[in-house]
């Protein structure tokens, strides 16, 4: 146990130094010099729990201040931590505490699933997409609750080695027939269209995902073609000046846009930051991960209608602009939707 605790402490010393040598050569770029030099201070406080505990408490709430300017590794061009950190997010989140923590997530959206497939009323697959959507966990956990529902999702993604994970994953499920699954070039009209008509006609859920950029939508998907729009843990890779775009986007496409993510709740975090430091040898995981938590909005901060779900998560609905505006089932819908949900203007 010693020698495996010894190499587990070796490894992470050796990976933090690499990391470190990256970002000092990153920093001589003026555009990434203030995001290089805090996650520098992140990672050589990351190489004892000492430090880490010290940098949690007292450097970990200023940060929090300039949270809007704040990337973390994984936003930063360097592929090759970019890879390996989703490569940890993936393998965490096969894990059976993972998946706690997404049920309140998944159990949200199916429902909303369910109610917007009672509204439509006919046999014709829904068309959910998911953008951001790393490797598509969310995906399958809506596959696993609603079996039974026809069902397209497309996942959109601008990094490549989301695109690749999510390829893995769907690929068992795909070889043993249980869905039919699609890597596109783009999301558009036609291709939405040829999706759904594959969907109805093999009675199995088919699986699209992209490599591209959801600012783009717009440019090649018609207003209500999209059924649903969710996202889940991405906001905090968005910058503040382009979330109400991103917010115009989704309204323009897509009759409800379901938004998950996590709030703000410091104690909550640091102890399950400080259990990942402990347990879990990814420093690259935990950047995202402490990096990520401080940008999440508090409670307070969250506007529209929102549901707050555990643990220290929320669940906001958007609903769609001029789309079936004047369809009064639609209109009656809407009201049951949000019928568990706060609203704050």
């Amino acid at each position: 146990m010693e020698a495996v605790v010894q190499l587990i402490a070796t490894k992470r010393a050796r990976e933090i130094q690499e990391i470190i040598s990256d970002l000092e050569l990153l920093k001589l770029d003026p555009r990434y010099r203030e995001a290089a030099e805090i996650n520098i201070r992140f990672f050589k406080a990351a190489r004892s729990i000492f430090s880490f505990i010290h940098w949690l408490i007292f450097v970990a709430p200023e940060l929090r201040r300039k949270r809007e300017s704040l990337l973390e590794l994984g936003d930063l061009p360097l592929e090759k931590w970019q890879r390996r950190g989703y490569d940890a997010l993936a393998k965490i989140e096969r894990h059976k505490f993972a998946r706690i923590v997404t049920t309140g997530f998944a159990r949200e959206l199916c429902q909303i699933i369910l109610k917007v497939k009672e509204i439509e009323n006919n046999n014709e697959a829904l068309v959910m997409l998911d953008f951001g959507f790393g490797g598509g966990e969310l995906g399958r956990r809506v596959f696993e609750e609603l079996p039974h529902v026809p069902l397209v999702y497309i996942g959109v993604d601008i990094t490549p080695a989301n695109i690749e994970l999510a390829k893995k994953a769907f690929k068992p499920l795909h070889e043993t027939g249980e869905i039919v699954f699609k890597e596109i070039p783009k999301v558009d009209d036609e291709t939405i269209d040829t999706l759904r008509q594959l969907a109805n006609d093999t009675s199995k859920k088919v699986v699209a995902v992209c490599l591209g950029d959801i600012f783009d939508l717009d440019k090649y998907v018609s207003p209500g073609k999209i059924d649903i729009i969710c996202h889940s843990r991405v906001l905090h890779h968005i910058s503040p000046v382009d979330r109400p775009r991103l917010v115009d986007i989704c309204q323009r496409l897509s009759p409800i846009t379901v938004e998950m993510d996590d709030r703000y709740c410091f104690w909550f975090k640091f102890w399950a930051t400080l259990g990942t430091w402990v347990i879990y040898p990814s420093v690259t995981l935990m950047n995202g991960a402490v990096l990520s938590w401080l940008r999440d909005p508090a409670k307070e901060e969250l506007r529209g209608y929102f549901k707050l779900v555990p643990p220290f998560c929320y669940v906001r609905l958007i609903f769609g602009q001029n789309i079936y505006s004047q369809d009064e089932k639609w209109e009656a819908a809407m009201k049951t939707l949000v019928r568990d949900f706060s609203f704050k203007g």
